[in-house]
């Protein structure tokens, strides 16, 4: 009887940890991506085929999805792979698909580098306000003028929020 209820008990234990032994698995290959995309842009001239070292990073990156679901962190680092890759294009519909599935200020900031990289001046400015109104900290990594002209959109909305009129966060268009 005992070794019944213990065996039990280990299946029990067994059943409740198995589905998330595949989500440990794409947390640390996702992890492992972010690595390496970190560690291509770094030594990117050293890297013997970039174009397809980040492609490499963003499949390894969107094959962890299914495994986190509802999770943008997988889009969000493939789309940064094929920014680095030079492709904004699909560097913009990962960072859409990333949206979709959760917003967080630095999505906010790399929607708006690939909105101004195919010459989309107001989708990027939306974006990089909405990513200064989440984290105005994002704000130190633009260009000086561009975040100058962002702080002061960000104060500007702040003021409004301040007098009642503001009735919800900027949109990203």
């Amino acid at each position: 009887m005992r070794l019944l209820r213990s065996a039990l008990v280990f299946a029990l234990i067994a059943a409740a940890v198995w589905p998330e032994l595949a989500r440990y698995r794409a947390e640390r290959r996702l992890r492992t991506a972010a690595d390496a995309l970190r560690l291509f842009v770094a030594e990117r001239a050293s890297v013997a085929n970039a174009y397809e070292a980040f492609g490499r990073v963003a499949e390894v990156a969107l094959s962890t999805a299914p495994a986190l679901p509802g999770d943008p962190r997988p889009f969000f680092l493939a789309g940064s792979a094929q920014l680095a890759a030079g492709d904004a294009d699909r560097a913009l519909a990962l960072y859409r698909e990333a949206l979709a599935r959760g917003e967080r200020a630095e999505m906010d900031l790399n929607l708006g580098r690939v909105s101004d990289l195919l010459g989309n001046a107001a989708t990027a400015k939306a974006a990089y306000i909405r990513g200064a109104w989440v984290s105005p900290a994002l704000l130190d990594s633009l260009p000086p003028e561009t975040a100058r002209s962002i702080r002061d959109a960000v104060t500007h909305l702040e003021a409004e929020l301040a007098a009642g009129r503001l009735a919800a966060p900027p949109p990203l268009r």
